[in-house]
């Protein structure tokens, strides 16, 4: 049963990053010997007991399974057990990623650099795996994603569940990735589950296999090589601490599901109210209280609970409770029987309960700097400089999850660069400057998705008309067209292009009114 509200919510090593020493990784020679897998062994059984619990947690809350699911109330079987999740963790996550990525990344470097590097977007669907990306920096604190080479020797990617893959590093100042892990199973029948373990080095993919459900005896079954010239499984990490989105904030989740399961089970026990009847005859007579049976034992039912005897003072108990009715003596009163009935109910603060959960709603989305969208001015009617302070917390948190992001994403294009250079896919790179360089002159471009008002920014850039170059200003107008400045200012060239034909036709067409020098004569 989950622990509610109280205690330490996850593991002290929870979150910890796996670090192998430089010197031991390189002394190691053959990864299939004893010395490596039994290391790999230890690596997975640590993320296996101290990590995995607490992804899974998160994973849970993203889907709204939240641990007011598993409280254990205690309750009556006969009074409301409510127990109401609340979605908050997806709308953390929905908004970030949206805002984040709700425009796809853009990318700036030499032409044919560029060129490839858009092709490779296109291909792979780079849009919807960053958003991928994104959605898991937000739930568990980190993502992964795998570089590739499919059967056709193109690059390709996908992302990979942070429940099965963790990356090794060195013991150096610089950190560098020795080794990438990605473990899974494979169920084929209750009784047969294979288990697997891929390892990716810089240079090699390492495919071991247990034929049972337990990672003990890898055997390594494959070896094969890679060009990317770097360990090709790549993390992302949501900040330093590796924290998700909505984690500091679970325990408000928590008192918040609380609060509406309260509510709603004083709503249901109200509806349900017992029906007091006082002045009547004791009732439950029969005895004893409980079956026994030859030996004189009480007797339990499914439950463990004791089986009372029909018309017993616990028989006639229940059965009022299920009735949601007590019949009460008072016939011993010395001032004689006074009858009465009411209903047994208690009263709701609800001005206190309602002040309790905004408080709650506030500080959610405080610490998680989300935006509450439902606040009344919150409305598109606002100025573009009064939605920058509404969003200012969330774009302060931005600017660190995009230096993140660039950061993987640069990480990801130096390795197809490595094999890019070596297909010399990229032929019009100069000689004088490697592709490693030039991939580090790329620019990646955020464009937060947030409303906009549409006249006052159009407004705006009419005002820069003529102080900017027109390449710059169609890069802003890009968000209202959808068209590059490259496309819009060649449309505008084929244009003006086409109306000069035009007009030299209709000159061709009316010679009378050319004049003697070849100009149009105004006069006629």
């Amino acid at each position: 049963m989950t622990d509610f509200l109280q205690s330490t919510r996850f593991n002290q090593y929870a979150n910890d990053v796996f670090k192998m020493s430089a010197d031991e990784f390189e002394s190691i020679n053959d990864l299939s010997g004893e010395r490596f897998t039994a290391r790999l062994h230890d690596f997975i059984n640590t993320f296996l007991r101290n990590q995995l619990p607490r992804l899974q947690e998160l994973k849970r809350y993203y889907l709204a399974d939240n641990n007011i699911k598993q409280r254990d109330t205690g309750r009556d079987k006969n009074r409301a057990d409510n127990r109401i999740a609340s979605d908050w963790a997806k709308y953390i996550t929905v908004f970030m990623q949206g805002y984040m990525l709700g425009n796809p990344i853009q990318y700036n470097s030499d032409d044919k650099l560029l060129e490839k590097i858009e092709d490779f977007s296109k291909q792979n669907g780079a849009d919807y795996h960053d958003g991928l990306i994104e959605t898991d920096l937000s739930i568990y604190g980190r993502a992964y994603e795998l570089v590739y080479t499919d059967s056709d020797a193109q690059e390709r990617i996908t992302k990979l569940a942070p429940e099965q893959t963790f990356v090794v590093y060195d013991d150096t100042i610089a950190e560098n990735s020795l080794f990438g892990v990605r473990f899974y199973q494979i169920k084929y029948s209750d009784t047969e589950t294979n288990s697997f373990v891929e390892v990716y080095t810089t240079s090699n993919v390492c495919y071991f296999k247990t034929e049972n459900n337990s990672y003990d005896s890898m055997k390594l079954v494959n070896v094969a090589e890679h060009m990317f010239n770097g360990v090709p499984i790549n993390e992302y990490k949501n900040n330093e601490e590796r924290l998700g989105d909505f984690e500091s904030v679970l325990d408000g989740i928590d008192a918040y599901d609380l609060s509406q399961s309260e509510l709603a089970n004083f709503q249901q026990d109200m509806n349900d109210a017992y029906l007091v009847i006082k002045g009547n005859p004791a009732t439950g007579t029969a005895e004893p209280e409980y079956v026994t049976d030859e030996n004189g034992e009480v007797k339990l039912d499914q439950y463990d609970n004791p089986i009372t005897n029909d018309n017993s003072s616990s028989d006639v108990m229940n059965k009022m409770l299920k009735a949601r009715l007590l019949v009460l003596d008072n016939n011993s009163d010395p001032d004689g029987v006074n009858p009465d009935a009411y209903y047994l109910t208690k009263s709701y603060d609800t001005t206190g309960a309602e002040a309790y959960k905004k408080r709650l709603v506030d500080d959610i989305l405080r610490f998680t700097f989300t935006p509450d969208t439902n606040d009344q001015n919150f409305a598109g009617t606002q100025s573009g400089e009064s939605m920058k302070y509404k969003l200012m917390g969330n774009d302060n948190l931005r600017k660190t999850k995009e230096r993140l992001l660039t950061r993987g994403i640069m990480r990801r294009l130096r390795l197809l660069g490595n094999v890019w250079s070596i297909k010399n896919s990229v032929a019009t790179i100069g000689k004088q400057e490697g592709l490693y360089n030039r991939i580090n002159d790329v620019q990646v471009q955020f464009t937060p998705n947030v409303p906009q008002n549409d006249e006052e920014r159009i407004s705006q850039l009419k005002e820069l008309y003529g102080i900017i170059s027109d390449e710059t200003l169609f890069n802003l107008l890009e968000t209202f067209t959808g068209i590059d400045a490259e496309t819009e200012m060649q449309r505008l060239a084929d244009e003006k292009a086409k109306a000069a034909d035009e007009f030299a036709e209709q000159q061709d067409a009316y010679p009378d009114l050319k004049s003697d020098d070849g100009d149009v004569d105004e006069e006629q």
